[in-house]
């Protein structure tokens, strides 16, 4: 059972995506009755000057005076978005690179899961930041990338194995908490046959009646899943490149959250849904939660 008993951090870069980062981080903490800390992370200012070792007070001085005005900053935007008193929210102001940062403050606080956000590129797609990638790859829990999102399904994608199971999980949780209804998503993605012959190969695809074993085994399997999850949602099966038929049906549906599964802690080139599943993250068109297998 997926259950969110550990603080709450969220990142903000006090760009375009922190008014969204803080919503769904506020929502969060406010339905699992856990503290909510942000963090903001700025660069690496202190200069090595051998020569001026007097100047370092002043480098210390101008730090001082740029972290009491980044404070100043968040506590304006929590003020302006969350309700009620924000008094109780912890800001956190780290220093380096930006996804060491947060990942240092998640590892500080504990994080229960890090809430970062995702941007779009001028032609409306959305992407992900550079820093944001960094901490889905290398974070030890998990972690919600918040985009703005329609008002729809939690969709759960699922190849059928162990780490898929606690992301789908974490779906359910999340569909119970935001009132939605949970869909499941299988894909069928039949890689072309090669066999050899002589000196050159042959390419062709599976036999017909191959094809629809396959077919009506996934639908089993994924129609017991939808049972034993309760999907209100239903079970949705697709053939075809995986990537671009879970973003098609995130559209379609529409999803307002899009929950996958990883393996550990070795990055998005190990998610569940194998290597489509960094192009997942990248270009979802609403939130997306990454859950880490335990």
């Amino acid at each position: 059972m997926f259950q969110l008993n550990r603080p709450i951090l969220a990142a903000v870069a006090l760009d375009e995506t922190t008014d969204e980062v803080l919503r769904q981080a506020d929502a969060l903490a406010r339905s699992h009755k856990v503290d909510l800390h942000t963090c903001h992370v700025l660069p690496e200012l202190y200069a090595v000057r051998p020569l001026f070792p007097h100047l370092h007070l002043d480098d210390a001085l101008k730090l001082a005076e740029l972290e009491a005005s980044v404070r100043n900053a968040l506590l304006k935007r929590i003020r302006a978005v969350i309700r009620g008193d924000p008094g109780g929210i912890d800001l956190i102001v780290e220093q380096g690179t930006a996804h060491a940062g947060i990942l240092r403050a998640a590892e500080n606080i504990g994080a229960g899961i890090i809430v970062v956000g995702g941007k779009a590129n001028p032609e409306g797609l959305a992407v992900l930041g550079g820093a944001a990638e960094c901490v889905v790859r290398y974070a030890h829990c998990p972690v919600l990338v918040a985009r703005p999102s329609p008002a729809g399904r939690v969709l759960a994608a699922t190849d059928f194995s162990d780490p898929a199971l606690p992301a789908i999980e974490a779906a359910a949780s999340e569909a119970r908490r935001r009132e939605a209804e949970l869909a499941i998503i299988h894909v069928i993605e039949l890689l072309p046959l090669v066999l050899s012959a002589g000196d050159g190969v042959i390419e062709g695809v599976l036999p017909i009646d191959v094809s629809e074993q396959l077919t009506t085994a996934c639908r089993q399997r994924l129609d017991e899943c939808v049972h034993r999850f309760e999907a209100k949602g239903g079970g949705l099966l697709r053939h075809g490149p995986a990537a671009p038929a879970i973003l098609n049906a995130a559209v379609q549906l529409p999803a307002q959250l899009l929950v996958i599964g990883t393996h550990g802690r070795t990055g998005l080139g190990r998610l569940a849904l194998g290597s489509v599943a960094e192009a997942v993250v990248r270009a979802a068109p609403c939130s997306t939660l990454v859950v880490r297998l335990a």
